[in-house]
């Protein structure tokens, strides 16, 4: 549990490495499957691995684009799951909400700033002394609990909690009863491994057992029955333990096997000093269903947490909800996303939170994101202002900060309170974008966001660009994250580039770097030509945004011709069974142009759904008249953004 520490230990194991060559310009991509302890060496020559267990599982993935290579490896780990529509929205969490009131106060915070918030979160201050499945009886009472989730039910908000898996090891306590009964949890000689986490000493469900996913949808149920929560946040599941083995003194007994598994004759890198793998961590003699040793699965108990959470709130909800883990293996992507750990609120995580973002992308885990301003020490206005402009773009979007730190919804400072609400409604304002760019993951194995390379791979200038980040292919962030600051350096490889608040053509097909104005209200965003993005009128919630009407922002390539996709369906439906997917094209000679729309598949429930603006740009001649079909339509055109502007339409979707 060390936070977000640089060229260390992190909470997951993902043992895959993709190449992208300058002189080929070809990339390839090869997965290690292996789940034990590892060093992985690599200098200009060779890659080196070094593992103290397990097979020599190889696959290799022949690209021939970065593209390729993550679509090919997520057919062997699994597609990403597809999240319900309201976890792209807004979240807002910390460690140190003391009470229900706090909440309340929270959610009413950011509805009277008119920023907008779907999911309201707790830390592990709601338990009951931080006791799993409990609420604290004087300052999160059920009652109050269950109003206040129904009233954000009501809004058309959402309500997720943190659960970790240690099971405080007391009689009278149902989880632990049910535990011994059931003959759940990891043993050492015989009897439970106990360790210890926030509630004291505890005793681990062990989720190879195959009694095990009906303990954890017991546990959940009764917990769900309580207070309906729409998710659960995983913690602690690597597995993190506050004693380095067992905390039983009369437990830690010399283990039986030939060597010491928690100190193998060749020690890897462990916590950056060679730590015994037992190091804050459970004994790696430890053994789990069918006699599997911690030492060979230890990697894997986030995975099979995480597949048996997602599958008892499945069950117990009916329909689509999200999983957050902090500990990921390959394949951890078809249960759930994840957020990046516990960073600090410092420039430099601000910065290391894209590379992150990127590097999950890679793993099959698109639905990722930071801390939102930082979750250790004290941000600043100008940090909080610069985090919240990039952080309203991540996949995963949530704001979280650690008890004993200053407040920082982005409501606590006028200038950030500003920045969010216009950062936050461009976000809703692309949701549609967003959704059919997860729906294409879950399909097709794609990512959400992209570094520069993964769109333009034969420009070996985007080799090592990790400061800016795309959105599927047709939106390009460069975020400020340099204190002070008020101009990005970006670059631009050959496209047409459009910026995304005035929609005028900046790059005209020429690759180059640019300096960019960013005064501290303002993100440079800018739109790639060639793509067709789907968009809707943003309100304060997701519910509020889905009934709005649609629009299209057409961004015509050198060529005047562009593309888009747009998936929908009721954003929460386990089967995916109804959906509309609609395929869009566009082009533009002279004076005459055109747009297209090929409905693939028609969604059920599209009634009073419409289509009400089109903003085509790049369009050089303004036309003479417009229709759709036979129907004239009026029209408008910006001479000066060489933008064509439909408006009112209202065209069933």
């Amino acid at each position: 549990d060390e936070g977000t520490p640089v060229d260390n230990n992190l909470y997951g194991s993902h043992p895959i490495y993709l190449e992208l060559r300058s002189g080929s310009k070809l990339a390839h991509g090869v997965f290690l499957l292996n789940s034990n302890g590892m060093e992985v060496f690599l200098d200009q020559t060779s890659l080196t691995y070094r593992l103290i267990g397990g097979v020599l599982d190889f696959y290799f993935f022949l690209g021939p684009t970065p593209a390729d290579v993550v679509e090919q490896y997520t057919t062997v780990i699994g597609r990403p799951f597809m999240p319900p529509y309201w976890s792209l929205g807004f979240h807002q969490c910390r460690w140190g909400y003391k009470n229900y009131q706090a909440l309340e106060d929270v959610v009413n915070g950011y509805k009277s700033h008119g920023i907008p918030l779907d999911t309201m979160w707790t830390d592990i201050d709601y338990m009951d002394a931080y006791k799993d499945f409990t609420f604290s009886p004087t300052n999160f009472p059920v009652p109050k609990m269950k109003a206040f989730v129904d009233g954000l039910h009501t809004n058309g908000q959402h309500y997720i909690v943190i659960t970790d898996p240690g099971i405080h090891n007391v009689t009278g306590y149902e989880p632990y009863d049910d535990g011994l009964s059931m003959n759940v949890f990891i043993q050492r000689n015989g009897k439970p491994f106990i360790g210890e986490v926030w509630p004291g000493y505890t005793a681990f469900p062990d989720f190879f057992n195959p009694n095990t996913q009906a303990y954890w949808t017991k546990q959940i149920t009764n917990f769900h029955n309580m207070v309906p929560v729409d998710g659960l946040w995983i913690d602690m599941n690597e597995i993190s333990n506050f004693c380095s083995g067992s905390c039983d003194s009369k437990n830690k007994l010399r283990s039986q096997l030939k060597i010491d598994p928690n100190n193998p004759p060749y020690p890897i890198n462990n916590m950056g000093n060679r730590s015994p793998l037992n190091t804050k961590t459970i004994d790696m003699d430890s053994v789990h269903y069918g006699n599997k040793l911690e030492y060979n699965v230890h990697n894997l108990y986030g995975i099979s947490e995480a597949n048996a959470t997602l599958r008892a709130l499945e069950q117990i909800r009916g329909k689509r909800t999200i999983v957050i883990s902090r500990s990921t293996f390959p394949g951890s992507g078809t249960h759930g996303g994840h957020w990046l750990g516990d960073n600090d609120s410092s420039w430099a995580d601000l910065y290391f939170a894209i590379p992150g973002i990127f590097n999950f992308q890679l793993f099959g885990i698109p639905l990722v994101g930071a801390d939102i301003c930082g979750f250790g020490g004290s941000t600043t206005e100008e940090l909080c202002t610069r985090w919240m402009q990039i952080g309203s773009f991540y996949p995963f979007s949530r704001n979280h900060n650690a008890i004993g730190s200053p407040s920082q919804e982005p409501y606590v400072w006028p200038q950030v309170a500003t920045v969010s609400r216009n950062t936050l409604l461009i976000r809703y304002s692309l949701l549609p974008y967003y959704y059919t760019l997860f729906y294409s993951a879950h399909v097709n194995g794609t990512t959400v966001a992209r570094p520069l390379l993964w769109e333009f791979p034969q420009d070996t200038n985007t080799y090592l660009l990790d400061k800016q980040m795309m959105i599927g292919s047709g939106l390009l962030i460069s975020p400020v994250l340099t204190q002070g600051a008020v101009t990005v350096s970006a670059y631009f490889p050959s496209a047409q580039w459009y910026d995304f608040y005035t929609h005028e053509l900046v790059v005209d097909g020429n690759a180059g770097w640019m300096t960019l104005d960013a005064p501290i209200t303002k993100i440079p965003l800018h739109i790639r030509g060639g793509n067709i993005i789907p968009t809707q009128q943003p309100s304060l919630t997701t519910t509020e945004t889905r009934l709005n009407p649609f629009g299209l922002l057409v961004a015509l390539s050198k060529t005047s011709v562009s593309t888009g996709t747009l998936y929908w369906d009721d954003g929460e439906s386990l089967s995916m069974n109804d959906y509309g997917l609609y395929y869009f094209s566009a082009q533009n000679v002279g004076s005459r142009g055109s747009l297209n729309v090929q409905v693939v598949r028609s969604w059920s429930g599209s009634s009073g759904l419409v289509f009400d603006t089109v903003n085509v740009l790049g369009v050089q001649q303004a036309p003479k008249s417009a229709s759709i079909g036979s129907k004239s339509i009026n029209f408008s055109y910006n001479s000066n953004s060489k933008e064509l502007i439909f408006n009112n339409l209202r065209q069933a979707v």
